[in-house]
């Protein structure tokens, strides 16, 4: 499957159920409780003074938009424009100053070190070059920048699980007019994504490594998937809980010198 089809049906996939995204649980921020912890979460990573932040593969913003409530300058890429323009309203109607633009997460359209902080959320599993997108968030980085990955294991493989999600997914299409999950990549697509079941914090962590980031530390989401439990159908709760984490790292702040 050529690259320029995977990604034309991943922005395809992503367009189709661009309005109700928000609306489900894990996608949008629906209470004030989650919205301060997603803050104290980033606070934690991040540098107090403004930054200049990527947010790769940023969709409707929910992170690019609560880092520029924080204060920082943040540009958002994504390949469906239909998501941002969801993005491009909420922005408006918060009066921030997002920017959203058009762009591949694997091959961002920027010069070298251009960034404090590149961060994404829910991204590596729709990737079909993991690798080389990693390489390429740490290619924009500036020295001393930070890489942040929020991300889980969606799939472990397991039969139960598979079980599971399909019962909670059938209820939810018999009682929902947009379930999620109802827009489901192809066949093919699928098999041509490495981490389409998500991945374990370990390997990302492992990657981290591997492009040279150091300081390479992971904080549980668990709290935050509390919160968003007392948002979800009984049905949504059949599905299994999936481990929930943030993985950050940091650029060098000079190359090593060479031997």
């Amino acid at each position: 499957m050529h690259d320029e089809t995977m990604k034309s049906e991943i922005a395809e996939r992503w367009t189709a159920g661009s309005k109700e995204y928000d609306r489900h649980v894990s996608h949008g921020i629906h209470r004030t409780e989650e919205k301060d912890a997603w803050i104290a979460v980033l606070g934690s990573v991040l540098p107090k003074q403004p930054l200049r932040i990527l947010d790769v593969g940023c969709g409707t913003g929910a992170m690019g938009l609560l880092l520029s409530e924080m204060g920082h300058t943040v540009t958002g890429i994504d390949l469906s424009a239909g998501m941002m323009e969801v993005g491009r309203t909420k922005n408006a109607e918060l009066g921030l100053s997002m920017t959203f633009q058009e762009g591949d997460a694997e091959n961002p359209p920027f010069a070298d070190e251009t960034f404090d902080a590149v961060i994404n959320r829910h991204l590596l599993w729709t990737l079909p070059h993991p690798e080389t997108a990693l390489a390429n968030w740490y290619r924009v980085l500036k020295p001393s920048g930070t890489l942040i990955v929020i991300d889980g294991r969606w799939d472990d493989g397991s039969l139960v699980s598979a079980m599971r999600r399909k019962l909670s997914l059938g209820i939810a299409c018999r009682l929902e007019k947009h379930p999620h999950g109802s827009h489901e990549y192809s066949a093919e697509l699928r098999s041509n994504l490495p981490n389409v079941g998500g991945m374990p914090q370990e390997m990302v962590e492992e990657q981290f490594r591997r492009i040279g980031l150091s300081a390479v530390r992971t904080q549980s989401l668990a709290e935050i998937l509390a919160i968003q439990r007392k948002e979800m159908t009984w049905y949504a709760k059949i599905a299994p809980q999936s481990p929930y984490y943030l993985v950050s790292g940091t650029k060098p702040a000079s190359a090593a010198p060479e031997e």
